[in-house]
């Protein structure tokens, strides 16, 4: 064993994660942890933001509104992911509330897509949010399959050309 528990940040991750030194590490830039939910809003400065779970009411009009600019979304990520984690989360599936065992939601049970934060739900009800799951592919791989790009990007480019 090399004595790294590989769930070290599901755990007491957040005490490191949202502390002023923990905000200057990238890796922690992206991490929500539910269980702790508004240290995770008082101390990520870059997620919640990213999220539009903070702000002002005309910032958050402003992010979704830029958001829902965009022609098509599609998320790609599969159980061979191996740098994210959930791997559902490369596809906005997550915990539930309640903690890192008790379960995955989907993307549309997600807070994100349920109350349309950042404009999710609106592009996904207005037919430009493909999901993508390809299994069998890690993290670093995923770019270069060619059978991926076909059936995930190249399916989802055509119709706009």
């Amino acid at each position: 064993s090399s004595g790294i528990n590989a769930e070290w940040p599901l755990r007491p991750g957040y005490k490191i994660g949202y502390s002023k030194f923990g905000q200057t590490l990238s890796l922690f830039n992206y991490y929500l942890d539910p269980t702790h939910y508004k240290l995770y809003l008082k101390g990520n400065k870059f997620f919640p933001e990213l999220n539009n779970e903070t702000g002002t009411a005309a910032e958050k009009e402003l992010r979704k509104k830029n958001f829902l600019k965009l022609s098509k979304l599609v998320l790609i990520g599969g159980p061979g992911e191996n740098v994210i984690d959930p791997w559902q989360s490369t596809i906005f599936g997550y915990y539930t509330k309640d903690g890192f065992d008790k379960g995955m939601i989907p993307m549309e049970e997600s807070r994100f897509f349920v109350e349309d934060l950042f404009g999710l739900r609106s592009l996904a009800e207005r037919g430009d949010l493909m999901k993508c799951v390809y299994p069998g592919i890690d993290h670093l791989k995923f770019r270069d399959d060619p059978n991926m790009l076909r059936r995930c990007v190249i399916s989802a480019l055509i119709p706009l050309l």
